[in-house]
This record gives structure tokens, sequence and C-alpha cells, in this order.
């Protein structure tokens, strides 16, 4: 018997984000601290001070961010993705029992090797096992690809639903990045923040699918893999040094201008020609557009560069108040812009980052697509 072909549609969406609110002076003054410790430690050198030194003014114009939100001590990824899952289900009154997979985006896991972040919702949300005597089939993933995680995942989950492997998956991009700052380093000490996302996928009639197969396009250069990075602590370093620990090699490290020189013109030109070309569109046909909020200064650059190539729809982010949230950045820009995501708009969804990696998916909205959000009270 030949296999049923589906489409997929996106039934909801939500996002949380904690109440603890950091601005760019908190940052700015944090940094200074650590300045201060580093100094009483040894001998700073002028090009090493550098990289403590911010301001408010620096952080909006040079990357465009006011503010982000960190989790409290003690919680964690799986902690955002339960919220922002059980505020799903709950205000669309969709019961767990049909959820028949788990596809979890995130580069911050839990636990560094297991339990899965995946099978631990199932057990929060209380996604039934059994029927009767008999185990009931249960899918679930744990993607990570850096800030392609999230577009990454969705790509799987339409895979699954495709192929009729999958009937409604919950798929969730959530990280808490303030765990991976080093606070001896701007760079990605005023940027990152955590939030939590939750999307429920359905199959549908192949006719009303939002997607196909062409409309996803995915990408990854590992010869730039030490533009971000984290040095020490992995598999293949699993015990830092004291001294590696105290100067952050343990946590993230980028070479930002390396970034930007190599991802701007590539995601603003070849790679969201190749993306049109695969899917027979032009940017002249997207309505709108969301990109991994990495940095707003730098997304600017990429949209100059499409509206010149005829792009005129709008831009949906998260306004630079919640800092780059990886797994949760484009999922958190629709939650919050629901508006705009009306029936027969045709949209991309754009991520890139770490690797060097890209994944895009293009599709249009043939559905109603109800949003929530829910920000924590400090």
């Amino acid at each position: 018997m030949a296999s049923v072909l589906r489409g997929m549609r996106l039934e909801g969406i939500s996002a949380y984000a904690p109440g603890h609110v950091v601005s760019n002076a908190r940052v700015a003054a944090r940094l200074r601290l650590e300045r201060m410790r580093t100094r009483r430690s040894g001998r700073l050198s002028a090009e090493e001070a550098k990289l403590f030194e911010t301001s408010d003014r620096w952080v909006r114009r040079f990357i465009g961010f006011s503010q982000r939100r960190f989790c409290p001590e003690g919680e964690g990824t799986i902690d955002l993705a339960t919220r922002a899952a059980q505020q799903l289900l709950a205000r669309l009154d969709a019961s767990p029992d049909g959820i028949d997979a788990i596809v979890f985006g995130s580069v911050t896991p839990s636990h560094l090797c297991s339990p899965p972040d995946a099978a631990m919702l199932q057990d929060r949300l209380g996604i039934p096992l059994w029927l009767g005597a008999t185990p009931r089939e249960m899918k679930g993933a744990d993607v990570s690809l850096a800030c392609s995680s999230w577009v990454t995942s969705l790509m799987l989950c339409y895979s699954l639903i495709r192929s009729d492997m999958a009937q409604r998956i919950l798929l969730i991009g959530a990280d808490r990045m303030s765990a991976t700052i080093n606070w001896r380093d701007r760079g990605f000490a005023t940027v990152l923040g955590d939030a939590g996302t939750a999307v429920l996928c359905s199959a549908v009639p192949e006719e009303e699918d939002w997607f196909s197969p062409a409309r996803f396009w995915s990408w990854l250069d590992g010869s730039c893999a030490d533009m971000i990075r984290t040095p020490a602590g992995g598999s293949a370093r699993p015990n830092p040094t004291a001294r590696e620990l105290a100067t952050g090699q343990n946590k993230l490290a980028m070479d930002g201008a390396a970034v930007r020189s190599t991802l701007v013109p590539f995601v603003g030109g070849p790679a969201v020609e190749a993306a049109l070309s695969k899917a027979g569109w032009s940017l002249a046909d997207l309505d709108l557009v969301s990109l991994h909020e990495a940095n707003r200064t730098l997304n600017a650059s990429i949209v100059d560069m499409w509206r010149k190539r005829g792009f005129a729809g709008r831009v949906l982010d998260a306004g630079g108040r919640f800092g780059n949230t990886t797994a949760a950045s484009i999922p958190l820009a629709l939650a919050l812009n629901p508006g705009h995501l009306s029936v027969g708009r045709r949209f991309g969804l754009f991520a890139f980052g770490g690797g060097l990696s890209a994944s895009f998916a293009l599709g249009t909205v043939r559905h109603p697509l109800p949003a929530f959000v829910e920000l924590g009270q400090a």
C-alpha cells in the first residue's frame, strides 16, 4: 500500500520569557565588575581591557538590543519549554493525548548528556504512553544546530508529517542562553537572552499544505567552525583547566567581525537566491520575513540587500527587547506579531549561525494562526 503524502500546518504558537529584565546598563555594570576582578588577579593589557567595555549607547548602535531576560538560578531550558508548551495547549484547549512526537530545538540542553529535553517534556506535559496494555508509539528528538536549530527542527517536523510518520507534533524552540555567557567578553554578554517557544504542527490534506519539500533549504560550512565556538568543556576537552574556567573558555566565544563579513553577504545574496530558486519564488513574492535575531544591525544589512533585490514586505522581529534567544528567536518574533500572520500571506523564515550553518523555510499561511505570549513577573 502506497504511503499517504500529507501537508503540514501550524495550529498555534506560544512564547514564554522569564521576568528578570536585564538592561544594557546592567550588562555594562557587570562587565565593569569583571574587569575590576580581573585586574586584581593580574595584569590586564589595553587590548584585553576593551573586551569589558560597553554602554547602553554602544549596544543600541552596534547590536540593536535594548534589553534581554534571564532565568533565575535553578531554572533551565526545560522550564522555559514547559511554560510555553503548557500555555499553548491550555489556550488552544488541546489535549496532550493527541501529540505523537516532540521535536525539541535547543543548544542549551538542561542536562549535558542525558536525559534529553524531549523526554522530560513528555513527562511534564503528561502525554500518555500506553493504550491499555500496549505501549503507544511516541517519537522524539533533541535537535541542535546552533542558531539554525529551530528552522531545522521545523524541517524535521515537516518530514515526519509529510511521510505520514506523525500526525501532531509539538515543536519546541527554547534556550537558556544566559548560562553560556562569558562575563569577560562583551561579544556575547551584550547579546544573549532566555526564552521558550512551542508550536503545534498538525497534518492536513496535501492541498492545504503550508510548505512543500522544495520550500526548505539548508547549508553547512565547517571550515568556518572556529568563528563561533565553545573552546573547552565538550567531549573533545571534557576537563577544562582552572585557568580555562577562570577565563571563560567553557563559554561561547565569537569572532564577530568574521561572522558579519561572511554571513551578511552570503545570506543577503547567494543563499536566499538559492532557496527562492528551489521554491520557484522571488524576493518580491514574500509578504513577511523573520530572521534569527542574533544582531539587529546585522539583520538590517541583510534586509537592505534584499530590498535592493525586490523585497517589499514586512520584517517580523522581537524589537530588540529579548536579545538573541537562539532556537527561540524566530518563533518568538512570530508570536509577538500575530496580526501580520493572516491567511494568504507568503513568509520566509531565515536562520543562520554557528557551524557555520543556515536553515531557511518558505511557506504560505493557509489557516488562522493563534499566537500567545507570556512574560514572567520579576
